[in-house]
């Protein structure tokens, strides 16, 4: 048994997890099939349907889009703060569903692109388990967090994979979705304890290891899917992960698990 199978075997709580190197083909999983709450994670496809739409001259990137203060909605992200009024391209809006995890972005992309469309979307590209229901809507989700949205490790694995190898909807818009992914803010789950600097675009700096992905939050609850480069070899890991630890406190016990896994993850797919 692997380590990262093994801690996951210790583990009392519901999870499930993949990890492959897509290089060498090695692949680790813990119950990649099993129909898991998605969180935040379905953002990112709802990202890749808005690409898929824009690749079908269906919709506009540059169009620009008027945020009215009845599209602002609580939860993560920035635009809730900002005045109503404000114009962003459909780019930038979907730029800060992902890297914020946006919730007022995140409906602006639900009502442009259509929850039919993004799971028809995702049916076509062989993500069978994958379903949004909703909108962000904090009535209809309640205290559930399945009433967002469903999904598998397994089907996200193929999502990250077609994302990492530019063969998912175009080699062009698999480098755009990835390059948003590669700018999220939320690096405290899976690649928790792994030597990554967000700063080094920034900072113009050379580094060994790179994530780009999407998180998912909710109370007593953990979704994390990512694409890794590390010295010339590329993984994608994908973990949904439930808890009793309730809080967003920097030191969450379902985060910091996360972490672990990840990294145990990240040493047997590159050793």
């Amino acid at each position: 048994m692997s380590q990262s199978t093994a801690i996951a075997e210790r583990y009392p709580h519901p999870l499930s997890f993949i990890g492959k190197n897509l290089g060498t083909g090695k692949t680790i999983a813990f119950a990649p099939r099993k129909l898991m709450p998605t969180a935040s994670c379905i953002k990112l496809p709802m990202l890749v349907a808005l690409y898929d739409k824009a690749e079908r001259g269906e919709i506009d990137l540059n169009e620009m889009i008027t945020m009215q203060p009845i599209d602002q909605i609580g939860g993560s992200g920035v635009l809730k703060h900002l005045t109503g009024g404000l114009t962003l391209s459909l780019r930038d809006v979907a730029t800060l569903m992902i890297v914020l995890s946006d919730n007022t972005a995140t409906n602006i992309i639900a009502d442009r692109v259509g929850i039919d469309f993004i799971n028809a979307t995702m049916a076509e590209l062989g993500l069978s388990s994958t379903t949004l229901k909703t909108r962000i809507d904090f009535g209809a989700i309640g205290n559930e967090v399945r009433n967002l949205a469903e999904s598998t490790v397994a089907d996200f694995a193929i999502l990250l994979e077609g994302i990492a190898k530019g063969r998912l909807i175009s080699p062009k818009a698999s480098a755009a979705i990835k390059d948003i992914m590669s700018r999220q803010h939320y690096l405290d789950l899976l690649p928790r304890y792994l030597p990554a600097n967000p700063y080094a675009r920034d900072l113009g700096t050379e580094t060994d290891l790179a994530v780009a992905g999407k998180t998912g939050f909710f109370p007593g609850f953990r979704a994390d899917t990512i694409i890794v480069d590390a010295n010339g070899q590329t993984l994608v890991m994908a973990a949904f992960v439930y808890g009793d630890d309730q809080s967003f406190l920097a030191d969450n016990a379902i985060a910091t698990f996360m972490g672990g896994l990840g990294q145990a993850l990240f040493h047997e797919l590159t050793n």
